[in-house]
């Protein structure tokens, strides 16, 4: 008892023991003596640490608590220190639990430090309960707040990209508010989304990610192989997205307030002609007397011309703030967030503010009753974000911006490619709302011992209106107009959840029975008027005076039950088993096929902790896994499956029109849902306890019976129907590592990297040789083609051979030779829109208050079709005129040596510009620095009122590509191609967070 006390107690008390009785009081102060004292001695204490095998352990940190004074161990677990006569040791090494040491009356110490499993002990989310990390079966992916928590996150899609291997995600647009495309293990459809499912809290989420605060998410599973997905059955064939939000803990209120202003600047521009080069072209291409001399002089000196890219965009700002407060009993728990981001964005006039807030609460009602709400509400706003940036970067410098008469916002007289961009930012405006509501209700019951049913009830709400202006001013002979759009939709969904779980002895079992309800509602309306009669009436109201007006509503309802079922299995750690049935039954099927079942099976073997493996102290885990099953998809339209008649009007010869109807789709009875067939082969590996976790896992992910649609001729009436024929393969490998390098009294250092590699391919497209995609008269036909032995996104285009003697395009026809005048027989395959490698790699270092993070996100082996530069170098007679330095200065007519051409001659009237070109199909392979942040924190006993964090982040400060566009990663048009994409800003970001 004497020796317990001894180490128990702070040097500051003193014991005393009496008979059954212990006596801790606080020693009584001594006065301090006049007359100088000598210092305490201090003494020379020796050790030596291993692990509980006997095994030296190097490396391990010794501090003298209280102080800066530590050292660590040498090769042999040996070390030395020098402290006070009474000091306290802490010791710690990373997959180790900390030990504190009391020095008293001591000088020569062995230390044995206890294994940590809290890595592979820490909890999974996978759809309908959570698991041990150490005993999953299924591939699972996970991204821990801690990943991201001191950077600027704006949209939750952000957290994902190259943080979670087998996920690639694409950012489409750099506009704030935007949305970004996800795929889990490749594309698995043809005719519709590949998107995943997205499950918040335990409620399927139609809107996606959209509406939630970053800040407020613990965590995100991504849920791959078909173990994983399908107890989800027919939604999960996607893979499935799990968002788990924070909850309060027990303890006093804690209150945290981030601020962060972020600046932004586009990070590339194309480099075009200025003003006098402009003018000096034309004269050149067009003609001496295109350009007069004087304006010509006027270009020159820079008293006319206009700098399109500069007058579109600005320096865009970010304000983000957010303030929560948790807290709670050991009852019941409480977390209340709010967030308010408000962006202006690198283009003018674009703006987009986002405002949310959070309330999740946590409470024991009884013993055997645990209640769980959780309420989140979010409206978001996006002020003029349809840019034009296209004919931003297209139109002359040298026209006049308006008709000084009338204010009306020119035409391009060079470039017939649209209205005025300025005038189209100055005088019309667009708003798009989004307001979403989602609430969840679960009761918990305790029924006996392991047994627990789970009920929840949840309501996801989302109201988009959006409303539109465009005035007559925008463009010479304009008529004005207006739309007023609003859509909603309303979700609810039951989900019980009966859970048995017992261990007894080696054997540890969870048993699962789920039965769930969920119904979608959606409703429509839209007006639209043109040639308004007063513009000064506040436009998005102004229907009643257009001269023509339209309208359309819609409503759709589907519904969906389910049932399920699941048992997990392990013996002693090493031997892990998991089956799973869903059965799923949808209002899209008609009769017998409205019934899905997906089936599920996954195996797993801890190899370590075999008697074989026990005298080794390299591996803590080397778990084979494997798994195999089927989920579904049953993305249609609603009432796809029924005959459906369409109206038109046919005027027979007169002015009067006549309604009439024709089939614009086709009953099909017999469509069933699509199936996914998945195979996965796994090895997760934990070793140098625990400093080093690996994962490896092939994949194969067969897509059969596709919901495909078919196009009826329209000599026999045209319409579409849906068929189940069709396959598309993915296969691939994915690799994950996290690794500790360095952790010591100075320095830890945590990185994690993760690889994917993904082989798309078309198997079959319902008997079809071929499917055409991305067509587009203006830019040459076809772009993209669908066809069995290659990926889905595949470019479709003429093969350019440089130019003829005259300086004209060459292409290679079907049969080997050369035209300038190519035909759609003319084309091939090659190359391909979605990346065969993603890569991410984060690294976390903290040194003394300091912490730095850096993230690095790449991705190769895809293409981008850069029909930016194409409409920047092509001509189309006196209509259109090249805009890019190089299609004039490397161009045919203007170098001597025509070797070195790399643009067509402008002059001769037989180049012809085809944009289906692979002239314009660049490598877009890129290597991005997205985040560098550089973190300081100020304790509460500095500031005296709170802990303080200041960050300093870079986000996209540079990338390494070889692509000529602005941005390899967006594109607006057709899947890959860029034609006026929104490049990502470099945003610069400056914040503080306080916590209470």
């Amino acid at each position: 008892m004497k020796t317990v006390l001894e180490q128990a107690l702070p040097a500051i008390y003193e014991y005393k023991i009496n008979d059954r009785y212990i006596l801790i009081n606080k020693r009584k102060e001594i006065a301090p003596v006049l007359s100088p004292q000598p210092q305490q001695t201090k003494k020379t204490i020796t050790g030596k640490i291993t692990d509980k095998e006997g095994e030296s352990i190097i490396g391990a940190n010794i501090v003298e608590v209280g102080t800066t004074n530590g050292t660590v161990t040498n090769v042999d677990g040996n070390f030395t220190l020098r402290v006070e006569q009474d000091a306290v040791l802490h010791i710690s090494y990373i997959g180790y639990l900390s030990q504190d040491i009391n020095t008293s009356g001591k000088n020569t110490f062995s230390i044995v430090l206890e294994e940590d499993a809290t890595i592979l002990d820490e909890v999974v989310a996978i759809g309908y309960g959570t698991v041990r990390k150490s005993d999953l079966t299924g591939s699972v992916s996970t991204v821990s707040g801690k990943q991201f928590s001191d950077q600027p996150v704006k949209r939750v899609e952000d957290i994902l990209q190259g943080r979670s291997s087998g996920v690639e995600v694409t950012t489409l647009s750099g506009m704030p508010g935007a949305g970004m495309k996800v795929r889990v293990r490749g594309t698995t459809s043809i005719n519709k989304s590949s998107a995943p499912l997205y499950v918040v809290d335990g409620i399927f989420s139609s809107s996606g990610l959209e509406g939630l605060n970053p800040s407020d998410i613990r965590s995100i599973e991504v849920l791959k192989d078909a173990s994983a997905t399908a107890i989800y059955g027919s939604r999960g064939a996607n893979g499935v997205i799990l968002v788990t939000t924070r909850r309060g803990e027990t303890g006093r209120a804690q209150i945290t307030f981030d601020a962060s202003i972020g600046i932004s600047n586009m990070a590339n521009r194309y480099d075009v002609l200025n003003a006098y080069e402009y003018a000096t072209a034309l004269n050149d291409i067009w003609g001496a007397s295109t350009i007069s001399a004087a304006d010509l002089e006027a270009y020159k000196i820079g008293q006319k011309g206009i700098d399109w890219q500069d007058l579109m965009t600005q320096r865009g700002v970010s304000r983000d703030y957010k303030l929560s407060i948790s807290g709670g009993s050991t009852t019941t728990r409480y977390l209340v967030s709010a967030n308010i981001l408000d962006q202006d964005a690198i283009t003018i006039t674009t703006k987009y503010k986002r405002n949310s807030l959070r309330a999740n609460f946590d409470s024991e009602v009884t013993p055997w009753l645990t209640m769980s709400t959780k309420l989140n509400a979010a409206r978001m706003h996006t002020h003029n974000g349809s840019v034009d940036l296209m004919n931003a970067i297209n139109f002359s410098p040298t026209m006049e911006l308006t008709n000084e008469e009338t204010g009306v916002y020119n035409k391009d007289p060079y470039n017939a490619v649209g209205d005025n961009p300025y005038g189209a930012r100055m005088v019309n405006y667009n708003d798009n709302y989004r307001y979403y509501l989602n609430a969840n209700t679960s009761l918990l019951f305790k029924i006996i011992d392991g047994l627990t049913l789970a009920v929840t009830g949840g309501y996801n709400y989302s109201h988009n209106p959006s409303y539109s202006f465009s005035s007559k001013l925008r463009a010479p002979g304009a008529l004005s107009g207006m739309s007023n759009n609003s859509g909603m939709t309303c979700y609810w969904q039951n989900t019980n959840n009966l859970t048995y779980q017992k261990m007894f002895g080696n054997h540890n079992i969870t048993a699962t029975a789920v039965w769930e309800i969920s119904n979608n509602t959606n409703t429509y309306l839209s007006v639209s008027g043109s040639n308004l009669s007063n513009e000064n009436i506040v436009g998005y109201w102004n229907v009643n005076n257009a001269a023509t007006k339209s309208q359309s509503n819609s409503y759709s309802e589907e519904s969906m039950a389910s049932g399920v079922a699941r048992i997990m299995y392990n013996y002693g750690g090493r031997y892990f088993l998991t089956g799973t049935f869903r059965t799923d039954g949808s209002s899209k099927f008609q009769g017998n096929n409205k019934w899905g079942y997906f089936p599920s099976g996954a195996i797993a073997w801890d190899m370590a902790k075999e008697d074989f493996m026990s005298t080794q102290h390299i591996f803590q885990q080397m778990k084979l896994r494997a798994s195999f099953g089927i989920t579904g998809n049953q993305d249609i339209d609603r009432y796809s499956t029924l005959g459906m008649l369409s109206t038109t009007s046919y005027g027979w010869g007169t002015s009067t029109d006549y309604t009439g109807y024709w089939g614009d789709s086709f009953a099909t009875p017999d469509v069933r849902w699509e199936k996914t067939y998945q195979y996965d082969l796994g090895i997760d590996m934990g070793l140098l306890n625990n400093r080093v976790n690996l994962t490896l896992d092939w994949f194969l992910k067969q897509s059969k019976d596709l919901l495909f649609r078919k196009n009826v001729p329209m000599y026999n009436g045209g319409g579409s129907f849906w068929v189940n024929q069709g396959e598309v393969k993915n296969s691939g490998i994915e690799f994950s590592v996290t690794a500790y390098p360095l952790s010591n009294k100075e320095v830890t250092w945590e990185t994690n990297f993760n690889a994917t590699y993904v082989k798309n391919k078309v198997v079959d497209l319902a008997g079809e040789e071929f499917i055409l995609d991305g067509i587009d008269s203006a830019l040459g036909g076809a772009m993209q083609i669908m066809k069995p032995g290659y990926p889905v996104g595949s470019f479709y285009l003429h093969k350019w051979k440089g130019f003829d003697d005259t300086g004209a395009n060459l292409y290679e026809t079907a049969d080997g030779n050369l035209t300038t005048s190519p035909t759609g027989e003319d084309q091939f395959i090659m190359g391909q829109a979605s990346p065969a490698w993603t890569f991410g790699w984060n690294n976390m270092v903290s040194w003394k208050n300091w912490s730095v993070n850096i993230f690095i996100n790449a991705a190769s082996g895809f293409n981008r079709l850069n029909n930016t530069r194409f409409a920047l170098t092509s001509m189309v007679g006196m209509f259109r005129f090249i805009s890019l330095r190089d299609a004039y200065y490397k161009g045919w007519d203007y170098v001597d040596n025509k070797a070195e051409a790399e643009y067509p001659s402008h002059t001769n009237s037989d180049t012809k510009y085809y944009g289906n070109s692979d002239q314009w199909l660049e490598n877009a392979s890129y290597i991005k620095l997205k985040n560098i942040s550089v973190s300081y924190h100020i304790p509460k006993q500095a500031t005296k009122f709170a802990d303080v964090d200041l960050t300093v982040s870079g986000q996209d400060i540079f990338t390494l590509t070889n692509y000529k566009g602005m941005d390899p990663e967006v594109y607006n048009s057709y899947t890959g191609v860029d034609y006026g994409a929104y490049p990502v800003p470099r945003t610069f970001t400056f914040g503080a967070k306080f916590t209470f």
